[in-house]
């Protein structure tokens, strides 16, 4: 089961290794071991029951599986050498059994960026301080990325500019002080970087700010990733894809590459031109060794490019205009936002309104920065599992 906290759906797969994907809505009824709860309480490997209608709206969610705390808040560090990461000060350690979970899809540590809302379930362990921060799982949410493997060409101030390993120079990105570095699985910093590295890296399509930079002193990555679209097919098995900056990759598919089209065990007859495609292969041999298609148009990835996450102090509530003002915590302008009828609102892990909300308290918002609608809007403590929400 993956879940998309921000688009509301559940993805879960079937016993034919098909997938199907529900939502859910504020009218969900959520049950974990026995007591009501909220999407958000939900582990990757709970055993699920759900009752859903012929549209796949979900009705109630029934789930068992171990008992738990919840942390959530902003990344604020994740190092993959380690597997820590820090959210909102909280560490957590990620270990191999760890799953995760980002806008719906499984990533790797790596993949996760300080722009990100984390949930993380953790063990609850009381003979064992440090088991405590060990985590079940971790569900993350935040804006659309791209991702390049290949080596540094040219460093020049903040800037960077990586040669893919297909030969194009993908583009020049940025370094900001939100980006992640890390050099042979620890914290570091620009200055280590050099010219020569072999790197992977994650950034923003539309900014070009990098998210994450990954070096190993070791040498190059044993296998190369690329994102994009399929735009050639060659029945004897040859593929190319696309990727959204930088030269299309020519690719051979033979008996031991692994397919899968919407989560499902899958063909090269079943894939198609146009269709959106991860593709990892060896970049000595161009043979590709893994290939997930996704057979569906998607416009939840646009749809989380227009959100925003806020952390503020509640300066104002207006009933009549059903208007929210918050003002940010590292200072800046009071922002007026607007609360409708998919909002959610918790105050101390309980569904509430906005009558509800007291001036004066500490919120955690996610809303559109188009229209200015509310998303969530979180009050008070949110990290126990095991308590009634209800």
């Amino acid at each position: 089961m993956t879940i998309d906290l921000r688009a509301k759906t559940l993805q879960l797969r079937q016993d034919n290794g098909a997938t199907k994907t529900l939502k859910f809505s504020k009218k969900t009824k959520f049950v974990r071991n026995g007591k009501n709860s909220r999407a958000k309480a939900l582990l990757l490997r709970d055993a699920l029951e759900i009752k859903y209608q012929a549209n796949l709206n979900v009705i109630q969610v029934t789930a068992t599986g171990p008992a738990g705390k919840r942390i959530a808040g902003k990344l604020s560090d994740a190092i993959k050498g380690s597997g820590m990461l820090s959210i909102d000060g909280k560490l957590v350690h990620s270990t191999a059994q760890t799953h995760i979970v980002r806008n719906g899809a499984i990533v790797s540590l790596s993949q996760l960026t300080r722009a990100d809302t984390v949930v993380a379930h953790v063990k609850r362990n009381a003979a064992n301080a440090n088991a405590q921060t060990e985590a079940f799982d971790l569900i993350a949410n935040g804006p659309k990325e791209q991702k390049v493997e290949g080596t540094i060409s040219a460093l020049t101030g903040n800037q960077i500019v990586i040669a893919a390993w297909n030969g194009s120079v993908v583009a020049t990105c940025n370094i900001t002080s939100e980006t992640m570095i890390e050099v042979d699985g620890r914290a570091a910093t620009l200055s280590e970087l050099a010219v020569g590295m072999q790197v992977e890296a994650h950034y923003d399509p539309t900014t070009w700010n990098v998210y994450t930079i990954e070096t190993d002193s070791d040498g190059p990555f044993d296998d190369v990733e690329i994102n994009g679209v399929i735009t050639a097919l060659d029945a004897a098995g040859g593929i190319t894809i696309a990727p959204a900056v930088g030269a299309p990759v020519a690719l051979t598919v033979n008996s031991s590459t692994e397919i899968q089209v919407d989560d499902a065990p899958a063909a090269l007859t079943d894939l198609a031109v146009g269709m959106t495609v991860e593709a990892e292969y060896d970049a000595a041999t161009w043979i590709a060794q893994e290939i997930e298609a996704d057979d569906d148009a998607d416009d939840d990835d646009d749809d989380d490019a227009n959100y925003q996450e806020l952390e503020g102090v509640v300066t104002a509530v207006n009933l009549a205009a059903q208007t929210v003002t918050i003002t940010p915590e590292g200072g800046g302008s009071a922002v007026t936002l607007n609360v409708t009828a998919e909002t959610d609102i918790e105050i101390n892990d309980v569904d509430a309104t906005l009558a509800e909300i007291p001036i004066g308290a500490e919120a955690d918002v996610t809303y559109n920065t188009l229209d200015l609608n509310v998303h969530e809007l979180d009050i008070g403590d949110d990290d126990d599992d095991d308590s009634a929400a209800r």
